[in-house]
C-alpha cells in the first residue's frame, strides 16, 4: 500500500485529502505542523508529501530544505499545494528545491492534483 503524508494547519484540507486519497488505497498519514511533519515523514516513509506553504511554526521552504538534508528523507517527492496567493517568484524559489515536484493551488480541482501525483509516483518508480 502507498504511503502519503499531508503536512497542512488546515484540518479541512487533511481531512478532504485524507478521504479522497484513501478511497484509492493509500494510507495517509496527516501533520498539523511543519515540526510534526517532518518527524512523521522520518518514521514513516511516505511514498509522496503534500505540502502547506504557510504553516505556523516552519514554513514549507524550511521543511522541503530539512528533508533534503535526511538520509531517509531526503528521495521523498513532495508536491506543494498552497491556499495563499504567491508572486511568482514564491513558485520559482520551491522549483528550485530538487525534492520539491509540483507547486499548486489548494482551489485546484482535485483530480488533476491526482494526476499529477500519479505522474510524479510513475516517474519516481521509473528512476
Amino acid at each position: 500500500m502507498k504511503k502519503m503524508l499531508i503536512i497542512d494547519d488546515n484540518l479541512e484540507f487533511r481531512n478532504m485529502m485524507s478521504d479522497y486519497f484513501g478511497e484509492f488505497g493509500f494510507e495517509v498519514a496527516e501533520a498539523d505542523n511543519g515540526t510534526k511533519g517532518l518527524e512523521m515523514a522520518k518514521e514513516i516513509l511516505p511514498d509522496i508529501i503534500f505540502l502547506d506553504v504557510m504553516m505556523p511554526d516552519i514554513g514549507g521552504i524550511e521543511v522541503l530544505r530539512r528533508l533534503q538534508t535526511e538520509d531517509e528523507t531526503t528521495d521523498i517527492p513532495v508536491l506543494v499545494i498552497t491556499g495563499t496567493y504567491f508572486e511568482k517568484n514564491m513558485n520559482d524559489l520551491f522549483k528550485l528545491e530538487p525534492n520539491c515536484f509540483g507547486f499548486m493551488s489548494k482551489t485546484t480541482e482535485i483530480t488533476i492534483v491526482q494526476k499529477k501525483m500519479e505522474e510524479v509516483l510513475a516517474k519516481k518508480k521509473n528512476g
